[in-house]
């Protein structure tokens, strides 16, 4: 080849790298460091606050503007004094809500089912014949919490949970303790959070597709996603991830480590409970991913999940928590700021995931302890005062 020949071959190939450099995903802004060290701060000031009784938390924050900071403060392991590390996995709780409902919004997209149908069309009537109303209370009402279902974690069975922590519970104990219930009222006359009415979408969801929830879950969501650090245990699978920090309550005598313990993960089924296991990087990933519309077909969807109705005041969250949507909460922090997302209590871990629409900032978290009042009346609003202020 002629010498001019070698330099017009290397300038192509120099051209092909620019193009290829041009087009790679540009890499992630920075995050401030004087911003960083004021989230840490607040994260070991809300540990250590007389408010809270927490080993450890750790905070996960995400923006486009921002770039992404994630911090941990305390102890995973308060017997060996292992640190908390901002990657440790935690029991998601009630977080595991809006993954039920974008599994639920995607079979209506497919046709599979339509948020008006009630549960005698959508559920068999061995389940529907224990609830009243059931011809009544529709897809989107479960979803909502606006069927009037009573919760089915009544007195009893909470007592049942503490002194037999290893038990596989079996759904309809917990249909049949909440069927037992009178009604909180008419279907669509009010809204009350219930427990319930999430183990019957996680069975609608089983009739509609001839698996099971759990298997609907991994495969349209932590799947398609590649949430590589999330989990759904099958109910009697008691075993401890590596990376899990071990999760703490009072059972009466004071702090006690339950991870060894081992609450089973049928406690709560598809409503949350010990079911999901994850990070929060992985639900920062997931709510973001939601938002974008990379869940579903139609943009008119994530519309439909975000119609709020009216949060009842009395409910222990409702300071801050002021409307409920399918499967999203409707949160308002000091300052009138706006976040959408969900929160959740396990036997012995609090998670959170909120999306900022305002300032399209994303934060997540977890305790190890189940305390979700602490965590909206202190950390999250540590937090939003130096993010958003």
């Amino acid at each position: 080849m002629k010498a001019y020949g070698w330099i017009t071959l290397i300038l192509v190939l120099i051209v092909i790298t620019s193009m290829v450099t041009a087009c790679a995903a540009p890499a992630e802004k920075a995050f401030d460091e004087q911003l960083a060290s004021q989230l840490q701060a607040a994260l070991e000031d809300a540990v250590q606050s007389q408010e809270t009784v927490w080993p450890g938390a750790l905070l996960y924050v995400s923006s486009p503007e921002l770039g992404s900071w994630s911090g941990a403060a305390g102890l995973a392991n308060v017997e060996t004094a292992t640190p908390m590390r901002h990657d440790n996995q935690f029991r998601a709780g009630s977080v595991t809500k809006p993954f039920v409902s974008v599994v639920v919004l995607q079979l209506v997209e497919e046709g599979r089912l339509l948020l008006d149908d009630p549960m005698t069309s959508v559920l068999p009537e061995r389940i529907t014949a224990k609830f009243a109303n059931s011809d009544q209370i529709t897809v989107r009402m479960l979803l909502n919490h606006t069927g009037g279902v009573a919760d089915c974690f009544t007195e009893a069975v909470m007592g049942e949970i503490v002194t037999n922590l290893q038990k596989v519970w079996e759904v309809e104990e917990f249909l049949d303790a909440a069927a037992a219930q009178e009604p909180y009222f008419a279907p669509g006359e009010a809204q009350a959070y219930s427990n319930t009415d999430y183990l019957l979408l996680g069975l609608v969801i089983e009739e509609a597709t001839g698996r099971t929830w759990r298997e609907e879950v991994r495969k349209r969501i932590i799947e398609e996603l590649k949430l590589e650090n999330t989990l759904l245990p099958e109910p009697g699978d008691k075993s401890i991830p590596p990376n899990q920090a071990h999760g703490y309550n009072d059972l009466g005598a004071g702090l006690v480590d339950v991870t060894e313990i081992g609450v089973d993960p049928s406690m709560a089924g598809a409503a949350g409970g010990q079911q999901l296991v994850t990070t929060a990087e992985d639900l920062d990933r997931f709510l973001k991913a939601m938002f974008a519309g990379e869940l579903f077909r139609n943009a008119e969807t994530l519309d439909v999940m975000q119609t709020f109705v009216d949060w009842p005041e009395g409910n222990p969250l409702s300071p801050w928590v002021v409307g409920y949507g399918l499967g999203l909460m409707k949160a308002e922090f000091p300052g009138g700021i706006e976040a959408i997302g969900h929160s959740g209590d396990g036997a012995n871990f609090h998670a959170f995931v909120f999306y900022l629409p305002d300032q399209s900032i994303t934060i997540s978290g977890s305790a190890n302890y189940p305390d979700g009042i602490a965590c909206f009346s202190q950390l999250i609003p540590l937090a939003l005062d130096i993010l958003v202020h």
